[in-house]
């Protein structure tokens, strides 16, 4: 570590993070031992929108499930209970909607 608090990265961990020179990181501290992850950047809402544009009478279903490429996180998701704070809009009722 260098006077300023400086670290580096052996090659190794480097490569299984996927960092490169540039990159920034975060350390947190967990129950007392020190966890190193890759910062990755964000792009805010505004930047998303209309990124993907969705043909027409095709369902948001459809169109996730092209994008991930991957039928059985499709599948794993599909059948994982619920999260507690994020309500699906076809949970409400149709009068509410």
């Amino acid at each position: 570590m260098t006077s300023k608090g400086q670290v580096t990265l052996p090659r190794e961990i480097r490569e299984q993070l996927g960092v490169h020179d540039g990159d920034r990181v975060r350390f947190e501290l967990e129950n007392g031992v020190v966890v190193l992850y890759p910062q990755r950047d964000t792009p805010s809402f505004e930047t998303m929108i209309g990124l993907i544009r969705q043909p027409a009478g095709q369902d948001a279903r459809r169109l996730i499930d092209e994008l991930r490429h991957d039928v059985a996180d499709r599948a794993a998701l599909d059948t994982a209970p619920p999260h507690p704070q994020i309500t699906v809009l076809g949970d409400f009722p149709a009068d509410e909607a």
